[in-house]
């Protein structure tokens, strides 16, 4: 080696032997190039260095000079040359065939290039067939794992820790991106979402080279966004663990939060509103696929967690200025079969252009889905619907937390009507919460409760003659409501209502 000996790491892509002069422009950079210098013997020093100048600006790798053909050493103004534009010159001092060398050399280039190509097909198929399969992300990130032969971490744009295989606990994963020789950008619609890191090999393991590593990185990042941000009854794997953390009071912060949320498809802007639900059926996959549906007009992210199915449903905010709320909870209801047993909680609508920074959107969010699983059993006990939201069940809520002496006296109220549906096996107490929470309205009553107008005059006429006095007037109307909703939450409902 007489030139360039920082560069001895440069790749070869290619060994390659001419005598031609004009050889540079017939050459794409990479290669070693053979050479006796025959067609550089009657040439003046000025163009012996052009020759050089020229095979280092096409990125030629080295040029291996053989002497004793034509010159008895390199030209010093070749290796002048050669050292200015950092170009490796090797001097090869006996003779050498060089149709044996560049066979042996290109062989072994093309086996290398070729099992480089089987490592990142067969890494590609693994990862396509997990994108189907039961293992998720966790499953890709160990055939990336087993495939680099390196522990790999994936960290969200935000810098949250995401998944991981190969370390103990989530300090171990934080050393390796620390120590990362390679990582990839996991890309949707241009932003990035996460980077997929791979940390340092361990002695004495097989593993491929770092470059190597990085190009199997690349390889896994589509696969790994379209896992991240996959729709279906399960939603966005990335979605699903956000919502799972919130559901655990885990602070988040808000740039964080965003950011995730974006990754999973949701919509993020200052005019978007984050409505929140909770959902419970006999099978949560039945509250997944309805919630999932939803997902086609609005952004949603849920998750499941024991057996209640959360949700994050992103509004657009409306130029008529309607509820946001109430817009998700129509949406639900329209997808919820009149048969299937699920009841959901609709809760707040969260303006993330009004919610301060920090980590009062995640806490705020965190709060309002903890409620709307605590009135599930509230609205349960409720016949005739299957969506309610947060607000109407507050009162619900509230008679839990009432005084024992005032809860009595309001059950006390409705005393009679409990007393002689359970001698009589009536529906008064039903008739008359129906009445009452529809606005007194006869008409809207009477098909409420799937019977004519004038068998509701009827009831209402006998649960006047229980009570005593009218409960439809505007000065009962609060407290006889109040009243029902005490009965509802003491538990002590008939089978049959339930």
């Amino acid at each position: 080696m007489l030139t360039a000996h920082d560069r001895l790491d440069v790749s070869v892509g290619w060994v390659h032997s001419s005598e031609i002069f004009e050889i540079g422009p017939l050459l794409a950079g990479g290669e070693l190039l053979l050479t006796t210098g025959l067609g550089l013997g009657g040439l003046d020093a000025g163009t012996r260095r052009h020759y050089v100048r020229d095979l280092a600006e096409r990125g030629v790798a080295g040029l291996a000079f053989e002497i004793g053909r034509t010159f008895d050493a390199v030209p010093d103004e070749m290796l002048r040359e050669g050292s200015s534009a950092r170009l490796p010159i090797i001097e090869l001092r006996r003779v050498l065939p060089f149709i044996e060398v560049c066979r042996e050399a290109n062989t072994a280039i093309v086996s290398g290039e070729l099992a480089g190509l089987r490592l990142r097909s067969e890494l590609d198929d693994a990862l396509h067939r997990d994108l189907t399969g039961a293992g998720g992300v966790a499953g890709m990130l160990a055939h990336v794992a087993t495939v680099t032969g390196r522990s790999v971490v994936l960290v969200g744009s935000g810098g949250a820790l995401l998944a991981a295989h190969g370390v103990d606990d989530d300090r171990s994963a934080w050393r390796i991106v620390d120590s990362a020789v390679a990582s990839a950008p996991v890309e949707v619609r241009g932003r990035d979402i996460a980077r997929l890191v791979a940390g340092p090999g361990t002695a004495g393991a097989p593993g491929v080279p770092d470059d190597q590593v990085a190009t199997l990185l690349s390889v896994a990042a589509g696969p790994l966004a379209s896992a991240l941000t996959r729709s279906g009854t399960r939603g966005s794997a990335l979605g699903t663990r956000l919502v799972s953390e919130l559901v655990a009071g885990r602070p988040i912060r808000r740039a964080d939060l965003l950011s995730r949320m974006a990754g999973s498809g949701v919509p993020v802007s200052d005019s978007v509103v984050l409505v929140t639900v909770a959902a419970e059926a006999p099978d949560p996959r039945m509250a997944e696929a309805i919630l999932s549906r939803v997902a086609a007009s609005a952004g949603t992210v849920l998750a499941t967690v024991d057996a209640t199915v959360y949700a994050l449903v992103a509004v657009t905010v409306s130029p008529t200025g309607d509820d946001p709320v109430e817009r998700v909870a129509a949406a639900i209801a329209a997808a919820v079969d009149p048969s299937a047993r699920i009841t959901a909680v609709v809760g707040d609508g969260l303006h993330l252009g009004a919610v301060p920074s920090g980590l009062e959107l995640s806490a705020a969010i965190s709060g309002s889905l903890i409620r709307n699983a605590g009135r599930l059993d509230g609205a349960t006990t409720r016949g005739g619907r299957s969506v309610f939201t947060g607000r109407e069940l507050a009162v619900d809520a509230a008679v839990r937390t009432t005084d024992p002496a005032v809860r009595q006296e309001l059950l006390e109220l409705v005393g009679p009507l409990t007393a002689h549906d359970a001698v009589h096996s009536s529906r008064l107490i039903v008739t008359l919460e129906t009445h009452l929470r529809h606005g007194c309205s006869a008409t809207r009553s009477a098909e409420a409760l799937h019977i004519g107008r004038q068998s509701l005059y009827q009831r209402l006429e006998r649960i006047r003659g229980l009570l005593g006095f009218d409960p439809t007037s505007a000065a009962m109307y609060p407290s006889m409501l109040l009243a029902l909703s005490t009965f509802r939450a003491s538990d002590r409902l008939s089978d049959d209502r339930r």
